[in-house]
């Protein structure tokens, strides 16, 4: 009996052995790349309607939602230039806007974006727990930011925890250089 489990032990070390060949595979790129839909476009009139590929992709990062969404200069070449020393776009949706600025050559100047209960960033709200804690739920925020051309140069959350009976309002301006957010009561 001994001789036949050496024996079964031995075979299926063997036979795994040899089932262990490598096979070499093609490379293969995967690509996430979503666009959003033009639902509706009329530059003649200054209206493009345009559906978000995935949810929040406006509020995620707004100006490039801008760029990516909006010919500047399909507007441009159908309301001359010349008539106008800067263009305003403004771009809503049910959580917010962006108003951006170009001048008559069709580079965007400056932007101001506003939105309300929008998730925060990882970061900021990690920061925000380890100041609070259990107990504490976010009942409503505010986000504002503004910028030169497409880069933001100031922005701040506003948000309203409470725990129980206790409210909180607190101004959080975020540092991009450090990573480490300034949180103040208001």
């Amino acid at each position: 009996m001994k001789k036949f489990i050496t024996f079964l032990i031995v075979a299926g070390w063997v036979f795994t052995s040899y089932s262990q060949e490598v096979i070499q595979l093609e490379e293969t790129n995967l690509t996430f790349e979503p666009t959003a839909q033009v639902v509706f476009e009329d530059y003649s009139e200054g209206i493009v309607r345009v559906k978000e590929a995935y949810a929040r992709q406006f509020e995620k990062n707004a100006v490039k939602f801008l760029e990516e969404n909006f010919n500047i200069n399909e507007f441009l070449r159908i309301h001359r230039p010349e008539k106008y020393d800067e263009i305003k776009v403004t771009v809503q949706s049910s959580k917010g806007l962006l108003m951006a600025t170009y001048d008559a050559d069709g580079s965007l100047e400056r932007t101001y974006q506003k939105f309300k209960d929008i998730a925060l960033p990882a970061d900021i709200r990690n920061q925000v727990y380890k100041a609070y804690g259990d107990g504490w739920v976010m009942t409503q925020n505010k986000y504002v930011a503004s910028g030169m051309e497409n880069q933001i140069d100031k922005e701040t959350y506003t948000i309203q925890l409470k725990n129980g009976s206790s409210k909180e309002k607190l101004k959080i301006t975020p540092n991009r250089v450090t990573g480490v957010a300034v949180i103040s009561n208001e």
